[in-house]
This record gives structure tokens, sequence and C-alpha cells, in this order.
């Protein structure tokens, strides 16, 4: 395994510490975290290791990793997170996609190691403070940070295309919405009136903003038909709304969490090898999809996390032999004041990322 600079300096600087390394999507994070495991297998070979990370397909890339690094896979013990996980006798543990820490089952198996911790995320950090402090002593308050520009040219340039196109006249239906499923809910569930509002409101805005308006998905449709020749990537919020968008792009095929482990495989394979051109995703997408020849990333799915935008927009930003730049298309979603509030913070994401915008 041959690591490019910026990830040798990660890996010596985890030589001398443990705690939470920030690397941009597409930056080879597990081949850092292989790496360190090899040092550390080498150096105390009695050692136990052990690696967590959310699905079973970013397992299985973490698994490839440590054979790359010729690391036998009885080495290793990389599971899933939940209750039957047991790490306590690791002398390492490896956290793949860190954001997750904070939650019970997360945060029970991490606490419970009592050897060397190593965090890896994009971006581990959210609006909940103190969410992100419990981040920070899971991992004893050390990080590393690899910066975007410390990266070089070894990630995409992205273009950003912003269309204005939508449904008119669906700000008072979407206000008529949240305030019916504010007064059908308030009676039965223990939330504060802020958070009930917010939870109303971002449902309101994903069906009747996102899944029922016709121009912004009939747009969307047709830049990918339009594009048909690229590796297009589009990103909805709901299967139903997946399942439209099957049915209208010729030879698309719609990947979620529901279809099966062999059939996911399938079709990531197929996208990988260029046999299949368009694909779409709900949230699986952000999480575990390692497709780097995306060519054309397209997100109807909408939202304000800063966590989130930055993990899907990377999907596009991965470079190739044959990929030096990707276009990412997105929406200013000026049809209600929360939607464009939500398309802003994504337009700070994408300044962040150093897209292009057109």
């Amino acid at each position: 395994m041959i690591l490019r600079e910026y990830q040798a300096k990660a890996v010596e600087w985890a030589k001398h510490s443990d705690g939470l390394i920030i690397a941009p999507a597409g930056s080879g994070k597990t081949w850092i975290a292989a790496s360190i495991i090899k040092h550390y297998s080498i150096k105390h070979p009695a050692w136990k290791f052990g690696w967590i990370a959310p699905t079973i397909e970013t397992c299985q890339q973490g698994r490839v990793s440590l054979r790359v690094a010729g690391i036998a896979d009885e080495t290793v013990e990389i599971r899933c997170p939940h209750e039957s996980v047991d790490f306590s006798e690791k002398d390492i543990l490896i956290v793949d996609e860190a954001k997750h820490s904070p939650a019970l089952s997360w945060r029970k198996i991490i606490e419970s190691c009592n050897g060397l911790r190593y965090g890896f995320d994009a971006t581990p950090w959210c609006d909940d403070v103190a969410r992100n402090a419990v981040t920070n002593t899971l991992f004893n308050q050390r990080v590393y940070e690899i910066k975007r520009s410390d990266i070089g040219d070894s990630l995409a340039d992205a273009y950003l295309h912003i269309s204005n196109a939508t449904d008119l006249n669906i700000h008072r239906k979407i206000d008529e919405n949240i305030k019916r499923l504010f007064d059908a809910r308030r009676k039965f569930m223990r939330i504060t009136d802020e958070e009930l509002t917010r939870m109303c409101a971002w449902e309101s805005i994903v069906d009747i903003g996102i899944c029922q308006n016709r121009e912004r998905n009939k747009y969307a449709i047709q830049f990918a038909m339009d594009h048909g020749d690229m590796q297009t990537l589009i990103l909805i919020p709901r299967i139903t709304l997946g399942e439209d968008y099957e049915k209208r792009i010729p030879g698309s095929r719609l990947v979620h969490s529901k279809i099966g482990k062999k059939q996911r495989k399938a079709a990531m394979n197929e996208f990988k090898a260029g046999t299949l051109k368009t694909m779409i995703a709900t949230s699986l997408a952000d999480e575990g999809l390692d497709l780097p020849n995306v060519e054309l990333l397209i997100m109807v799915s909408g939202g304000r996390s800063s966590q989130k935008t930055i993990q899907r927009a990377s999907r596009a930003l991965r470079k190739t032999e044959t990929k030096n730049c990707a276009t990412i298309v997105d929406f200013s979603d000026k049809f209600h004041p929360i939607g464009l509030y939500h398309a802003k913070k994504r337009m700070k994401c994408y300044r962040e990322l150093g897209c292009i915008f057109e």
C-alpha cells in the first residue's frame, strides 16, 4: 500500500496519539485506518483489533482496505454496532463514520474499549453542541484534520448547477399542512412545540415541496435523460418518489436498503462497470456507497444538514483515471421560506467544498 503524503502524515500522527481523524470524503480514510492497524500489528503482534462501521457496505470497504494492506481477515473483527458487539478486550478500536459515536449503541461499544480509539469522519460535527462534546470526549479531545487543500489535485473539480424549477403557489399548501400535522400530533407527542413545528415543517417540505413538486421533479428527470451518457447518481428522499423516477428514466435503477444486499451490490457493480448509467438512491447513499465514477449528481433530496450535504456532494468529488471533474445539480427551492433557507445552507457547504458555481 502506497500512501499519499497527507495520508502518511496522518498515520505518523496516529503512531503517537489516538483520537479523531477528520478527512474529506474520497481522501482514503479506510487506507489510513488500515495503515494504522498494520503499524501496530507489527509492533505488537499480540494486540487485538476491532472496527465498527454503520453499514454492511462500509464494513466490506474496511475489509478490502485491510487485505490490500496485507492484514488477514481474522486479525481484525469488523462489525456493525449493536448490543451483542463486545470490543472491551480490544487494544485498538477503529470507528468509521464517527459522527454516530454519541448514539447509545455506538457509545457503549466505544466506551467499553480501554485501548486506543481512532475515529474517522468527513463531517463529525453537527449543530448540537452537546452531541459534539460527547464525540470529543470519546476520542480523548484529540483531533487531527486533513483539509481539502492538503489533498491537492486528488479530488475532482465540481461544477454546481442551481435550478429555480418549482411548482407555483404551493407556499400556502405547505403552511396548511404544517398546521394540520401539528394539531393532529400535539396531543400525544412529548416534545416541545418548537421541535414539533420543525418536524412537521420538514415533513411538509419533503412531501409537498419535493415529492409532489411536478416542475422540480420534471426538471431533474429531464436533466438526467439529457445527460444519459454520464454516470449519474440521483438522490431522493422517499422510495415512492424513486420508483416514479425509475419508471420515467429509461435504463435507470432504484437502490435502497429494502431491496436486499445482493441486489444492491449487483447494481453498484454494474454502475462502477459503466453498464448501469443512472442510479437512483435514498439516504442509503449518505454512507457506504463507494462510487468514485459518479460524473453527475442530482440532489433531489433537499435538506439543510451540513453533514449530509457534504457527505452526499462528496460522492461526485472522487477523482479517477478517467474523471477529473463532475457536475452537481441542486435547487434554489424558493417555493417556501423554509425550503429557501435549507437551499442557502447547502450552497454554503458547496462553497466550503470548493465547488464552481455556474
